[in-house]
């Protein structure tokens, strides 16, 4: 992560969702780019045979996919809750 670290980012116009911070772009973009991954490995295991000698590789491919998930979504829960705190009442 760079400098911009936890900054408020600006709000683009009608997005459905759109962070409030930097951090919480970043763990969105690992997000977003870890569960393609997973889809695209468990669509490949699927269609493997359970004979393959590939299939330990994808599997743990599929593994460490996972554990990176858990990763970032916990600490992009806890950045979550920390804006929404921040934010007025309305």
């Amino acid at each position: 992560m760079g400098k911009n670290r936890g900054r408020t980012k600006p709000t683009e116009a009608g997005a459905l969702l759109v962070p409030s911070s930097t951090l919480l772009d970043n763990h969105f973009e690992e997000l977003l780019e870890t569960i393609e991954e997973i889809r695209g490995l468990t669509a490949l295991l699927k269609a493997l045979p359970s004979s393959s000698d590939n299939r330990d590789e994808y599997e743990g491919r599929l593994y460490t996919a996972l554990t990176h998930l858990d990763h970032h979504v916990k600490p992009a829960i806890k950045e979550w809750d920390r804006v929404v705190d921040r934010m007025p009442d309305n």
